[in-house]
């Protein structure tokens, strides 16, 4: 049995501060899901494009995640727990 490695980012930390943000995140229907998992794992880009087809109250803070997703190893391609 071959065991697999991942790096991911807590959502907690990448939502830091940007509390309306995750609220539309999570009060939206995202083509993803999380619920009573221990990781729930989501590429970063797939965020970011959710919120591209989506109405944003606060461009500020979606502007904030933007550079905070450039910001991690291999860019958005990284994936964050929704589940932290």
């Amino acid at each position: 049995m071959k065991i697999n490695t991942c790096q991911f980012v807590d959502a907690s930390d990448l939502f830091n501060g940007l509390s309306e943000l995750w609220s539309e995140l999570v009060e939206s229907e995202p083509d993803f899901t999380w619920g009573n998992n221990n990781r729930s794992l989501v590429v970063a880009d797939d965020i970011l494009n959710h919120f591209d087809n989506s109405v944003i109250e606060n461009e500020g803070q979606l502007e904030t995640l933007r550079k905070r997703v450039q910001k991690l190893p291999e860019g958005g391609q990284i994936y964050v727990d929704l589940e932290n």
